[in-house]
């Protein structure tokens, strides 16, 4: 599942339920949760706003649908990245920064409406755990960096300093490009790794 317009099949190929979600978070994305109506949403999406009750309750529950399944697809996929065992701990690290990257790029208008959401006030209308959440996405790259640690590549002790180092870079570079003031380059991911391991050398 991919979160908004960019990606994906024309709109005659999406189900109601998925064009309705991706005309959603895209109008989420532009105006906010508490400016967006129903019934913009319906419009955008060709269909009545007896349509979009059909599939979601309210607006509140098309909001947590998409936040919901949104983040938990980020999850999945970052989870897969940090606890796989195979190849060494460098590139490990330089696949979870590309990863970060790549779900950006494929999902640019719901992301923007996640950052939105972190730090502005429709975040208490809402509900869903984002702490929990972020608490989750930084244990696993904690734990990555602990392989890092034991592998030689950063001083014993400065896995979390690294994770936080690594995690801001990240969201410094994400924010700039929803914002479309920056591109991610192919070495992209493995010259922040980098910086991050040489400045931490044991």
């Amino acid at each position: 599942m991919t979160i908004g317009r960019k990606t994906g099949g024309a709109p005659d190929e999406l189900s109601t339920r998925e064009r309705i979600t991706r005309e959603a978070v895209t109008i989420f994305s532009d105006k906010g949760y508490e400016a967006t109506s129903v019934r913009e949403i319906a419009e955008a999406s060709g269909v009545t706003k007896p349509a979009v009750y059909y599939h979601f309750d309210s607006k509140e529950s098309l909001c947590h649908h998409i936040v919901s399944s949104g983040l938990e697809e980020f999850r999945v996929l970052l989870r897969g990245v940090c606890e796989n065992g195979a190849g060494d701990a460098f590139e490990r690290l330089v696949m979870t920064v590309r990863t970060h990257f790549d779900f950006c790029e494929a999902n640019v208008e719901f992301v923007r409406f996640i950052y939105a959401l972190s730090f502005g006030p429709d975040r208490k209308k809402i509900k869903y755990d984002f702490l929990a959440y972020d608490n989750e996405i930084s244990e696993l790259l904690t734990g990555l960096l602990r392989r890092v640690s034991e592998a030689g590549l950063i001083r014993e002790g400065k896995a979390e300093v690294a994770a936080h180092y690594v995690g801001g870079i990240i969201s410094a570079y994400v924010m700039r490009h929803v914002d479309g003031n920056g591109q991610f380059y192919p070495e992209l991911a493995e010259t922040i790794v980098s910086d991050m391991v040489n400045g931490l050398r044991p």
